[in-house]
């Protein structure tokens, strides 16, 4: 498995990134990952887990507010971080398409100071 250390990787973001602490779980094929995202945009997201999937492999990003609505988004692993030279463990995901709950995603951003 490859792995990227975030300070090797090249900034393409469009968007702004904005810190978030949302419980998460990213499902990738024979793999569900739980995790925090960390800190997202209208594009991408940041997911602190240990475990890992591998770059290029498509997932499902998923959490459940208090009151039972829930976020499914399909997402790429664009890079993934092991951890190393000060870095938090974890999975840079772009987003591809809302699922379910694109809505609760603006209010997240927006709420976190979008």
């Amino acid at each position: 498995m490859t792995k990227l250390n975030y300070k090797h990787v090249v900034d393409r973001r469009t968007e702004r990134r904005i810190p978030i602490d949302q419980r998460c779980w990213c499902e990738g094929r024979d793999v569900t990952l739980y995790g925090r995202i960390t800190n997202a945009s209208a594009k991408g997201a940041f997911i602190r887990t240990a475990a890992s999937l591998r770059i290029g492999e498509p997932a499902r990003l998923v959490w459940n507010t208090p009151n039972g609505d829930r976020t499914a988004i399909r997402v790429e692993v664009v890079w993934v971080s092991d951890g190393g030279s000060g870095t938090e463990p974890g999975l840079g995901l772009r987003l591809l398409g809302f699922e379910a709950g694109k809505d609760l995603w603006t209010e997240l951003l927006e709420s976190s100071g979008f």
